[in-house]
């Protein structure tokens, strides 16, 4: 594996900001800045912070160009699960804008729920979703997220079948995928399709949740750096490339830690040791 010329590296800048909540303008063009100065090929925004910055998509777009970055991943659709499914519809249509704008070519879906409808009523919902972002001409991938209805690979892989939508993936997040419930599924993964594969964010975790942490918390602050942590990177990504799949590879370090020390220094960390478990 190698992260050099022909495969994307893309920083998420939410986890340069100790607050990704609270985004300023200096946040987001100091993150911006020391993404291209440290060598990654695009970046990730969250588009509901960039009115908190003062700016719009239009302006990001312009600003991208002038780094020489792209924007190749737009999170997250949450309400696709809503049964008042034209809110669902508008969300869409709000974030399928914002990827256009920004010349995205993924969404992500995600749900904060801790349960799930009837599995029928859930794909069905995702295929809408689906749908929608195909109009624009726009791929989407489910994220798993451990605390949720959609806590683990099976979950998102037994959807993505029932759904059946040919712009359809999976994201794979190597936190999630360690703290996933049974822990990682390698099994699963080698029957899904490479093209079903399509992003992967790379990230580490201790190998036990102390106990003076939940797991929200750490998954929001405490991450490691690639490779620092538990996970089985030789396993997990040999998989993934073994399969023939060509994803983003999408660094995603949420640490308070790291955060503190200044967009250009977490940048460059965290770039050399994506570069490291890449190979």
């Amino acid at each position: 594996m190698s992260v050099a010329n022909s495969e994307e590296l893309v920083m998420s800048l939410a986890t340069m900001c100790v607050n990704p909540f609270e985004l300023t303008f200096d946040q987001l063009e100091s993150s911006l800045v020391a993404t291209a100065d440290a060598g990654y090929t695009g970046i990730s925004v969250w588009p509901f912070t960039l009115g908190m910055a003062g700016v719009d998509a239009s302006w990001l777009a312009d600003r991208l160009e002038e780094l020489q970055l792209t924007h190749p991943v737009a999170e997250a659709a949450f309400g696709w699960l809503n049964s008042d499914r034209d809110a669902a519809a508008a969300e869409v249509a709000n974030l399928s804008e914002y990827a256009t704008a920004v010349g995205s070519r993924e969404l992500v879906a995600v749900t904060m729920e801790s349960t799930l409808p009837p599995m029928d009523e859930v794909a069905a919902c995702f295929k809408t979703l689906c749908q929608g972002a195909g109009d624009a001409g726009l791929q989407v991938s489910m994220e798993f997220l451990p605390w949720t209805g959609i806590a683990d690979l099976a979950t998102a892989w037994e959807i993505l079948q029932r759904a059946d939508c040919d712009n359809s993936g999976i994201m794979v997040d190597t936190w999630h995928w360690y703290r996933q419930p049974g822990g990682p599924n390698p099994d699963l993964l080698r029957q899904i399709p490479s093209e079903k594969l399509r992003v992967v964010q790379l990230c580490d975790a201790v190998a036990e949740l102390p106990d003076d942490m939940d797991i929200a918390t750490e998954t929001m602050t405490a991450r490691l750096l690639p490779g620092e942590g538990a996970v089985d990177f030789a396993e997990v990504l040999g998989i993934i490339t073994g399969s023939g799949a060509t994803p983003i590879w999408f660094p995603e370090v949420f640490s308070t830690s790291l955060a503190t020390a200044g967009p250009h220094t977490m940048a460059a960390q965290v770039l050399a040791a994506s570069r490291s478990v890449l190979g």
